[in-house]
């Protein structure tokens, strides 16, 4: 029975696993989503998500946890899994006697300090220590940033010898800061894994801690009978979260995973995965004081989120924020910067589907608030009129879902023209690249003084700030630029009118 138990929860985690790394790889193919309602049902994009109207992911999560303790640790979360292989690696490399876990004492004082590192912040609105720890968040960034990287550079070698059968991808959204962020992270979670099994989730890992206080109370836990306990440790050897203290013959539930370890290989029956409140009555469970530290603790983190959610409803708070003069762009559906920092942990889904390739993580745009958030540049690429698949991938509530119509009146900044920089100006030819690649035509072409030339004129109170007239400008210096919006608003919408058409023997580039 507890082998199937164990068996069923490794295939799940690793179909998960596999699952989300694809979503970060192929989130969006031909205009359409694929596993975006996946990606929701993490914990702090569920937490998130309930500030947008969203709360089913949270209560099946919060759910799950009252039922069976951390099971999100060992089979949703994709760090949680993502250490369990690196440990099941690493301990291919070692002796049968450094394979072996022993207890560890919890490292509580270092946990709550963490905690309160990235909740305080949190409860004020400021999600940038969340950023940096947020599994989830994490775990996005490396899919996107190495995988997916990765995938790309594989495709495009394979392409040089299969020309027939692939075709090259452009190679963007790469940040060098964020690709070594990445890497470190990964690289801190692959020696804590392969040295000490799950000491990131118990010791860093603000989710894991919050979970381990509501977990105290969760109905199935394993536990040990100490009548028929015989010290024998294969329990303890076989604990990756080194929760299992021999000496009292408990298990500490706060840093127990689910994983099952303990009761698979027990081959004295003492250690059972049963209903936790009989357990507490039975003899068994002889420290009476411990369902009320259990209680106690998991009233303290369902209180902290719930003052979290509050607090951040009623958006009062924003001291302690930084205001720079804003340059970054942000996606549709953002509402507004504010917006866009209190709400997005950097999960890069928005980056992987963005299918033309112009969102990518912020370095200084948004301030040193919005590190690694997604902002839109135009170098490559510009916002596909009829594309609104960032908005429907977002799983924190960041970017809220737009439809393709209301996107294509969401103005998320506005065109300035130079025209000391038009090439109409400074090169005495036509051009009229940038009218031809308006979509709501609030770019026409105009006279230009005596000459037969003519030159644009914009018209910002229909323009969405899609960037098309920046990206297809030839000009060196780009004679047009689109400045942020602060705060999205609705723009005019454009008249049904067709534009009447310049005629343009040849353009000036």
């Amino acid at each position: 029975m507890y082998k199937f138990l164990k068996n069923t929860r490794v295939v799940l985690s690793i179909i998960f696993l596999v699952v989300i790394s694809l979503s970060f790889v192929y989130l969006s193919k031909d205009g359409t989503t694929l596993f975006a309602g996946f990606l929701k049902f993490q914990f702090v994009p569920s937490v998130l998500g309930l500030l947008a109207g969203s709360f089913i992911a949270f209560l099946v999560l919060f759910i799950l946890t009252l039922l069976f303790g951390r099971i999100y640790c060992s089979v949703l979360c994709p760090v949680g899994v993502l250490q369990d292989v690196i440990t099941k690696i690493a301990c291919r490399f070692k002796t049968k006697k450094n394979r072996r876990f022993n207890y560890d004492k919890p490292k509580n004082i270092l946990r709550y300090i963490v905690l309160a590192i990235v909740g305080l912040p949190f409860i004020f609105g400021i999600t940038l220590p969340l950023v940096f720890l947020d599994p989830y968040s994490n775990y996005g960034r490396i899919a996107n940033q190495l995988f997916r990287k990765g995938e790309i550079l594989l495709n495009n070698q394979l392409a040089n010898f299969f020309p027939e059968t692939l075709y090259h991808k452009v190679f963007t959204g790469f940040v060098l800061g964020s690709f070594l962020f990445s890497v470190v992270f990964l690289l801190v979670v692959v020696v804590m894994s392969s040295l000490r099994g799950r000491l990131y989730c118990n010791t860093i890992c603000p989710v894991g801690t919050i979970l381990g206080m509501i977990s105290r109370i969760s109905l199935f836990k394993p536990i040990i009978n100490k009548e028929k306990c015989t010290t024998c440790r294969m329990c303890e050897f076989k604990c990756k979260s080194q929760c299992i203290d021999l000496a009292t013959k408990e298990i500490d539930h706060s840093r127990c995973v689910t994983c099952f370890n303990c009761v698979d290989t027990c081959k004295f029956g003492a250690v059972k995965y049963r209903y936790s409140f009989a357990a507490s009555k039975s003899s068994e469970s002889s420290d009476n004081k411990e369902p009320k530290r259990g209680r106690r603790e998991a009233m303290i983190a369902m209180g902290l989120i719930g003052t979290a959610l509050a607090t951040r409803a009623f958006d009062k708070f924003q001291f302690g924020q930084a205001k720079p003069k804003i340059v970054g762009i942000a996606p549709p559906g953002a509402k507004s910067i504010t917006h866009l920092k209190k709400h997005c942990t950097s999960c890069h889904a928005c980056i992987a589907a963005c299918p033309n390739g112009i969102i990518k993580p912020a370095v200084m745009e948004y301030g040193i608030d919005g590190i690694m958030l997604p902002v839109l540049n135009f170098k490559d690429h510009f916002c596909g009129y009829e594309c609104n698949i960032c908005s429907q991938v977002c799983p924190n509530g960041a970017l809220l879902p737009l439809t393709k119509e209301e996107k294509q009146l969401t103005q998320i900044g506005k065109v300035e023209f130079t025209l000391e920089k038009c090439i109409v100006h400074t090169d005495g030819t036509d051009c009229g690249a940038c009218d031809e690649h308006c979509p709501t035509k609030a770019i026409t072409m105009v006279p230009y003084g005596d000459t037969s030339l003519f030159i644009p004129s914009v018209n910002q109170s229909i323009c969405i700030g899609c960037g098309g007239c920046e990206y297809i400008c030839p000009s060196k210096e780009k004679a047009m630029i689109v400045h942020a919006n602060e705060i999205h608003v609705i723009a005019q919408k454009p008249t049904k009118e067709e534009q009447k058409k310049v005629k343009v023997d040849e353009f000036g580039f």
